[in-house]
């Protein structure tokens, strides 16, 4: 499968488990290539983290150096991605799921297009002017949502029963939130 038809296909198989079809499992490319491939849904997330740290500014206060704030939020998301990439590597051996981790990490790049979309697809509400209520429901609902989707992603790719899913997408939140606070304390205050 060529690189263009691989991204495609592997895009639709995580639209798929995204709506809670475990066949679009069987669209993600899980050669070799495509395992490495999959890193490239850093790529397409940046557009939408930048969305997300904009919408953030719509109603609040826009940093001294916006861009500068714009270029660390990005590396910080793309540190805390590879972070998570290498922990799981490790911990895999441990859960008696070396073999798996290719697939897993593969549908977990994937989803994460699909996850960060939702996450901004929440925003939406707001950014129309609904009433604050409609505005966290929806934020809410799409944040519950993603987290579904990793969830499911892991046990559909990892061979991962209920709760060690759900360790997996706490790890995942944890190392976001802990480098996020990272960011916080090295960002300048106006």
């Amino acid at each position: 499968m060529n690189g263009l038809a691989s991204v495609a296909s592997s895009l639709r198989g995580a639209a798929l488990i995204t709506l809670g079809q475990a066949r679009g499992a069987l669209l993600i490319d899980m050669s070799p290539a495509g395992t490495a491939r999959s890193f490239w849904a850093i790529a397409f997330c940046v557009p939408i983290v930048v969305g997300l740290r904009l919408v953030d500014w719509v109603g609040g206060t826009v940093p001294p150096a916006p861009i500068a704030a714009i270029l660390r939020h990005v590396v910080v998301f793309v540190v805390a991605w590879l972070l998570f990439a290498e922990l799981t590597h490790r911990v895999a051996p441990r859960f008696g799921r070396a073999t798996l981790w290719p697939f897993m990490i593969t549908v977990w790049n994937w989803c994460g297009v699909t996850e960060n979309g939702l996450l901004l697809l929440g925003c939406v509400p707001g950014l129309l002017g609904a009433p604050p209520i409609v505005d966290q429901a929806a934020q809410v609902f799409t944040f519950g949502w993603a987290l579904w989707v990793e969830w499911y992603g892991f046990r559909l790719a990892f061979g991962a029963g209920p709760m060690l899913a759900a360790w997996l997408v706490m790890v995942d939140q944890t190392i976001g939130m802990v480098v996020s606070m990272l960011e916080m304390l090295a960002t300048p205050l106006s």
